[in-house]
């Protein structure tokens, strides 16, 4: 099943607990925001698919970052 990750890059504080939990999903972008690596992105620097074996690490991302820009769905 599909694991699809979103990150508001507008909401975002900077406080890289997503880059913690889940480094490979995520990686710095321009001025420090984060963005979905290539390698998992889909349709722009913001939103990607991970596979299932990811799914715990971008939860953790999701529930530990303060301003809630990140979303995970399993589709």
């Amino acid at each position: 099943m599909p694991v699809k990750v979103k990150i508001d890059r507008s909401k975002c504080v900077v406080a890289h607990f997503c880059l913690f939990y889940a480094p490979t999903v995520f990686i710095p972008g321009d001025g420090g925001k984060p963005v979905i690596s290539p390698e998992y992105a889909s349709g722009g620097i913001e939103e990607g698919y991970v596979p299932e074996e990811l799914y715990d690490q971008v939860k953790e991302a999701e529930r530990h970052c303060p301003s809630r820009a990140i979303k995970v769905y399993r589709e």
